[in-house]
């Protein structure tokens, strides 16, 4: 008897530990961002109170992270190496370009959550700038008590996926602040929510943004 093993494909995404001059240079364009005070909250799917638009200023962020990012995620995704499929739509004679269209940062509060949802465009990215808790102190809140460790999602950050026979999968972040400066890089359509943390008076601060093809 002759056996083989087939294990399907899935889409995978990647951390990145962000180096300090980029923290530097986001911290930034935040303190633009809350001076200019551009709502961008009719854009998105939060339960938060503040989302503020950013500016890439010449395009430094796009070009030192995403444009590395893009190609490591190309050269490492087991489903699609190369480029990625260009949309049609009759546009194709016209010069098409993979852009940060869309950048944003997030405050979220004690109770406040980010429902599950995915993005528009190609890819996106999560940063977690301020992580003002730390999952393994939410867990000890009396409301927890008794619920088992691993169904305890209290200021998690949450992939959610299904796997070849439709079950539903799950890749959990339990955030603290040891995490702060780190990204995720995952395509566009993938699902992620983010759960309320509670007690702390202090909001946990994230950078988000998208990367669509844009007909220039």
């Amino acid at each position: 008897m002759e056996v083989k093993v087939i294990s399907p494909k899935v889409s995978n995404f990647l951390q990145v530990s962000l180096d300090k001059n980029i923290i530097d240079y986001l911290w930034k364009i935040i303190t633009i961002a809350k001076n200019q005070n551009k709502s961008f909250k009719d854009h998105l799917a939060g339960n938060i109170s503040q989302s503020l638009l950013l500016e890439d200023i010449d395009s430094f962020f796009y070009k030192s992270v995403c444009v590395p990012l893009v190609k490591c995620y190309r050269d490492n995704n087991p489903l699609k190496k190369g480029t990625d499929p260009v949309p049609l739509n009759g546009v194709t004679k016209r010069k098409i370009e993979l852009l940060l269209n869309q950048f944003w940062v997030n405050y979220q509060y004690k109770t406040e959550f980010n429902p599950l949802h995915d993005h528009s465009g190609v890819y996106s990215f999560v940063i977690w700038m301020k992580i003002p808790y730390a999952w393994t102190e939410q867990i000890k809140l009396p409301q927890f008590k008794d619920i088992k460790e691993n169904e305890i999602r209290a200021g998690n950050f949450e992939f959610e996926y299904t796997n070849s026979l439709g079950n539903v999968l799950r890749n959990s972040f339990k955030l603290s602040p040891e995490f702060e400066g780190n990204m995720v890089f995952f395509p566009a359509s993938l699902r992620h929510c983010v759960y309320p943390f509670y007690e702390i008076e202090e909001p946990r601060i994230s950078i988000s943004g998208n990367l669509s093809y844009v007909v220039c």
